[in-house]
């Protein structure tokens, strides 16, 4: 049955109608919220498309950081979940897909159905970098499949299959942007203990600075200084939980006030920095 709130749409088997598309849901995040546990999907992919923000998750010993334009995928019964981390700020589609169904897969005949079913089950990565255009085609099939009407059912699916199929297509992309952006976060993420400077980056990368904020936004789906702000507070956490006070993690990370630094943590990490340690564990 349909689950709709504000910030977060869900809809099951029994509304979307089409062979193996199990579940199909969109969820904004406007505050961090619990981790989630570790579970799995029965029989079920599950992939979970980034747009804004940055969420972790986990499968068995691995853990990934994920960005706008992200895509996770967990195998068929795979147990996954975001370990320890707090679920971020953030905006994301995700939706799981049986590809074990016989007849009829995704409303595809035998064998388009049968060629996109072994491309599934032959995925062997747990994250694939997509596009902005191709994220709009999942938002358009999503919000198609919210409204009534054979029509515009058939136009979300036709929508889906082509999200689905230029994801695969495409997964082995890696074009110069994406390797200019990947050496700038590793720039930030080398250098977090700073007060990190854009200009900086620029110099440093030989980009203009609209040039930069343009496409790191594009890359992550979060503005710069989004980003750099999760990442000092992901850092002030383990910090924290080592001892050091909430002061010292706040000029250690080169915030300008304590005060700034609390409001900051409580926006990412969900409570107070003096709270640390007292968070729960929630499922999907």
């Amino acid at each position: 049955m349909m689950r709709i709130t504000r910030y977060r749409q869900i809809l099951e088997e029994s509304d979307i109608n089409i062979p193996g598309l199990m579940l199909f849901g969109h969820n904004i995040s406007q505050n961090a919220v619990s981790p989630m546990a570790t579970h799995i999907h029965k029989d079920c992919l599950e992939f979970v498309v980034i747009i804004k923000g940055n969420e972790c998750y986990s499968v068995e010993d691995e853990s990934f950081e994920l960005t706008g334009g992200n895509v996770f995928i967990s195998h068929i019964d795979q147990p996954h979940g975001s370990g320890y981390s707090v679920q971020g700020v953030c905006e994301f589609i995700w939706f799981q897909i049986n590809a074990l169904i016989e007849k009829d897969f995704l409303g595809l005949s035998a064998p388009f159905g049968q060629m996109l079913k072994s491309e599934l089950l032959n995925l062997d990565t747990h994250v694939i970098k997509t596009d902005k255009e191709n994220i709009s085609l999942l938002k358009k099939s999503f919000e198609n499949f919210m409204k009534p009407g054979s029509q515009n059912r058939l136009h979300a699916i036709s929508l889906f299959v082509s999200f689905l199929s230029k994801l695969l297509l495409n997964r082995n992309h890696s074009g110069r942007d994406d390797e200019l952006m990947k050496n700038i976060i590793s720039y930030i993420d080398e250098n977090i203990f700073e007060y990190i400077r854009f200009e900086d980056i620029c110099m440093k990368h030989n980009i203009s600075l609209s040039g930069f904020k343009h496409k790191f936004k594009e890359y992550t789906g979060v503005t710069p200084r989004s980003y750099i702000n999760e990442k000092k507070i992901k850092k002030a956490e383990e910090m924290l939980k080592s001892g050091k006070s909430v002061t010292e993690t706040a000029m250690l990370l080169s915030f300008n006030t304590s005060s700034y630094f609390s409001v900051m943590y409580k926006k990412y990490m969900g409570l107070s920095p003096s709270g640390t340690g007292k968070s729960s564990v929630t499922d999907h």
